[in-house]
């Protein structure tokens, strides 16, 4: 008994201090807490590898492409053919009606040359000619036109030989008629005539010089 009351006397803890047991389960415990963050976040602790993590953030729209400048933008194609062709104009504009399409209102030009005046065509016997409808009084004129056109037709397209020898286009008269040296001529008005008059053979070239220039300008 004195034994068992000795041993048991030593296994009692002295004033103030622990059992073996408490301080075991205690320093279990706080082995755990140290080791594990999962524990420490539980008891207030912020635990780093738990952090929430921060709110996604929005990607900035991209910015358009600039536009492309006019130097990178490719050179129009270069057109070819009847497309890209100049219309080829006449080679001579008759005063013609609109209406009708009757050259200088209908006169035969052959009977300048047979009558030595103005003599209206008969509709009944007409020849076209360069994009205008000639009328002539008998099948013998038409005839004539026909196998020479160039020859009995008014010269400069039927505008005013001495405008023409100014460099202008201007309408003539199939009332005001002269025929020099072979030619056909009409005039504006009875000045224009009467001043080609003067120096008729120095006016008709240089109405003949003139001519192409006058031709290539009109409308």
């Amino acid at each position: 008994m004195d034994e068992f009351s000795g041993n048991r006397a030593e296994t009692r803890p002295k004033p103030g201090e622990r059992p073996r047991f408490v301080r075991f389960v205690v320093g279990f415990a706080l082995a755990l807490l140290a080791g594990s963050p999962g524990l420490a976040s539980d008891h207030g602790a912020p635990a780093a590898d738990h952090a929430a993590p921060p709110p996604p953030t929005e990607a900035a729209p991209k910015p358009p492409p600039p536009p492309a400048s006019k130097a990178e933008r490719p050179p129009p194609p270069k057109l070819n053919g009847p497309v890209a062709a100049a219309t080829p104009r006449p080679r001579l504009r008759w005063i013609v009606d609109p209406m009708t399409g009757r050259a200088f209102g209908g006169y035969d030009p052959v009977a300048y040359f047979l009558e030595g005046r103005p003599t209206l065509g008969d509709p009944d016997r007409q020849f076209d000619w360069q994009g205008a409808t000639w009328l002539f009084q008998d099948d013998g004129t038409l005839a004539a036109f026909r196998d020479a056109p160039d020859v009995y037709a008014p010269r400069f397209g039927g505008r005013c030989a001495f405008a023409a020898s100014q460099g202008r286009a201007v309408e003539g008269s199939p009332q005001l008629f002269l025929i020099h040296r072979g030619r056909l001529l009409f005039f504006a008005d009875p000045t224009a005539r009467a001043a080609f008059l003067l120096d008729p053979d120095r006016l008709l070239a240089e109405a003949e010089r003139r001519w192409p220039k006058i031709l290539a300008d009109l409308p």
